[in-house]
């Protein structure tokens, strides 16, 4: 502590201990009472509007490189350059990994509103400088320039992981956190079928005021340079539609702040907590608790001064009666409470702090289920290689890939004075990177992206927007740390069916067969572990470590992306059968399978079953509770860690041993 003092630096508070012990009594009633208002309020448009278009803005950003790969391809490299696709994406997800680490320590550190907005001027300053990245297609330097932007833009994107989930989850009350957080991932599908939808329209422009077709864009050099100028503006405009949405982003941010929570636990600072509260959801109303509380009519919120010093007194009435709580006594809003703690005040970040909550309390394994689930899940979602546009024409294709001879009717040029790309093509034994599908080798540019974005919304987006907005609708009604478990299994068999399914029908009239089942598949994908490994983070850890760990485990995820990326390239480069996307489906269907024992044996479960008036039903547990960690968890009869899960089982197994032994 005196470190920090010497530098300057602000003290915030550290982990609370497994019984919140660490926080003075006075703080703890103050804490009651903010979740006590917080709980009063559901949803609130305000925040997940705030949230969401964060969330939209860069999953827009960070997809719209799967629509514009094919153009940029023609432009710059038609005739070459299989690797530089993998380049790119590789080095967006890279930034996205710095990001996620970096933007979740300095949240815990500084404030989530202090960096709230930093990340969308990252996006907005590189998706400038990625539409910008050239001088012309002429331009040797475009690939370093547009690479090293989408590395910014990465970071940028990263970031906005665990700030908008955490925002989201400490600001929505406890009933509501769930539907939340889910809808603010939502955004995710939604902002891949957007940049689609963009594309398509800008495309559609250029068609009207170009002419795209009628010039045979790709498959004849007559109007060459005119082709490629014109593809050239449209990924640049696809590209630049990004930053419309940051902007208008940023303008909602000004309008936010820290989350009561985070105030009070970490900045020790609870007048600041119930002022920012109130700004948001309103003072509370004298008419006491919503239906549940067991409110009376005369339940209210009076406020009472004492000697020049405010105090609010507030009346909750339980079922046994009505308990008054006493908020804070403050003569200006940013006081900080002097009463004594029962033990001295954590350190945030301190050696100590860290120490006992990973390591003496054993919340390790909450971090080690977090960030191996979703580094799983990614292996598995980036392993079906369904950002490469030939992947989707190959499932797609009913029919061999046809010959590159002169019975195609584009071996010849159409056009007076025109000369056929084909015949070149055909000397060197393949299409161009930019033309994905080998049953129609004469498609234009236009014909190759209206077909890719046909598929991939067919394909990809409906599936995954409908899994999302499922679980929106049955977030609260599904065990989520059990649902989690399940899902990725039954993903894991829709997976290898799907792979089994693609050796069978490849390229034949039963071909549709694999895509409704890759699209099932991404609604599955969306429906579970998608949407909850990004908010499980946001819930079990402590506030004072929450965008850390949320950061740590959404990085973990994006490592899973790189992994597969590149594991994928390797089995293109090398294995070079005509089926071998059957044995990518099978071998990244399997992985999947892991992040179910994962989930299964190291996350705890953020809901618990009560009985209430003879009927059961699922009771969300509060941010507070769930960030005490893994030894309340234990308190409360959970096993975390593969050790306790296989110790409970062969108690399980003993106990109904004895049972049968003991029936006569």
């Amino acid at each position: 502590m005196a470190i920090f003092s010497r530098h300057g630096l602000r003290i915030n508070r550290g982990f609370l201990g497994s019984d919140s012990s660490a926080l003075p009594s006075q703080d703890a009633q103050d804490r009651s009472q903010l979740r006590y208002e917080l709980d009063l309020n559901s949803w609130n448009l305000r925040i997940w509007g705030v949230a969401a278009s964060g969330f939209l803005t860069d999953s827009y950003n960070l997809f719209s490189t799967n629509v514009i790969l094919a153009s940029v391809a023609f432009v710059y490299w038609p005739e070459g350059g299989e690797w530089y696709g993998l380049l790119i994406n590789f080095f967006t997800l890279l930034g996205s990994v710095i990001g996620q680490l970096l933007f979740g320590y300095l949240a815990d550190r500084y404030g989530r509103t202090r960096l709230y907005g930093i990340e969308l001027v990252l996006v907005i300053v590189s998706t400038i400088g990625v539409a910008t990245s050239s001088h012309g297609y002429g331009d040797l330097s475009f690939l370093g320039l547009f690479i090293w932007w989408r590395f910014v833009m990465g970071i940028g994107i990263g970031a906005e992981y665990p700030l908008s989930a955490v925002i989201t989850s400490e600001w929505a009350s406890t009933q509501s956190r769930a539907s939340m957080i889910s809808s603010v991932f939502m955004m995710q599908p939604i902002g891949q079928a957007l940049a689609q939808l963009v594309g398509l329209f800008v495309l559609l422009g250029y068609e009207r005021t170009h002419n795209l077709r009628a010039m045979r864009c790709g498959i004849d050099s007559l109007h060459e340079d005119e082709c490629r100028k014109a593809v050239d503006g449209i990924w640049r405009i696809v590209i630049g539609s990004g930053a419309v949405p940051a902007l208008l982003a940023i303008i909602f941010r000004f309008f936010l702040f820290d989350c009561g929570l985070y105030d009070l636990e970490v900045r020790n600072k609870p007048a600041v907590a119930l002022m920012n509260t109130q700004r948001i959801y309103g003072a509370p109303q004298p008419a006491g608790p919503p239906e549940g509380f067991g409110h009376s009519g005369n339940s209210g919120f009076p406020m009472h001064t004492r000697n020049g010093t405010q105090m609010t007194t507030y009346q909750m009435n339980a079922p046994n009666g009505t308990h008054t709580i006493n908020s804070f006594q403050t003569n200006n809003q940013n006081a900080m409470h002097l009463s004594n703690s029962p033990q001295p005040m954590s350190v945030q970040f301190s050696k100590e702090d860290l120490r006992n909550y990973f390591l003496r309390d054993g919340n390790w394994a909450y971090l080690l289920g977090t960030a191996a689930t979703w580094f799983f899940l990614d292996v598995s979602f980036y392993g079906m290689s369904l950002d490469n546009r030939g992947t989707l024409a190959g499932l797609w294709a009913t029919e061999p890939a046809s010959p590159l001879n002169d019975q195609l009717w584009c071996w010849n040029s159409t056009l007076q004075g025109g000369s056929s790309n084909v015949p070149r093509w055909a000397k060197k034994g393949h299409l161009p990177t930019w033309s994905t599908d080998g049953t129609h080798p004469c498609n234009t540019i236009y014909d190759v992206l209206i077909e890719q974005t046909k598929q991939y919304l067919l394909t990809v987006s409906l599936g995954s927007i409908a899994g999302s907005l499922c679980f929106v609708l049955f977030a609260n009604r599904i065990p989520r740390r059990l649902w989690l478990t399940t899902s990725f299994l039954i993903l894991t068999l829709f997976l290898i069916v799907t792979g089994c399914t693609y050796y069978g029908v490849h390229q034949t009239q039963g071909a549709p067969a694999t895509v409704a089942l890759l699209a099932l598949s991404h609604f599955m994908f969306n429906f579970g572990p998608n949407t909850l490994t990004f908010m499980i983070p946001a819930e079990i850890f402590p506030t004072c470590y929450r965008c850390t760990c949320h950061g740590i485990a959404a990085a973990a995820g994006k490592l899973g992306s790189l992994v597969a990326v590149l594991v994928v390239y390797g089995i293109n480069a090398s294995y070079k059968s005509e089926t071998r996307q059957g044995l990518i489906f099978l071998i990244f269907g399997s992985v999947s399978a892991i992040g179910a024992i994962f989930s299964w044996a190291y996350l705890p479960d953020v809901q618990r079953w009560v009985v209430y008036d003879e009927k059961k039903f699922l009771e969300v547990k509060t941010l507070e509770e769930l960030g005490e960690g893994r030894v309340k968890a234990r308190l409360s009869g959970e096993s975390v860690t593969m050790k306790e899960k296989v110790e409970e089982l062969k108690r399980r197994r003993r106990g109904t041993r004895r049972g049968a032994e003991a029936l006569p």
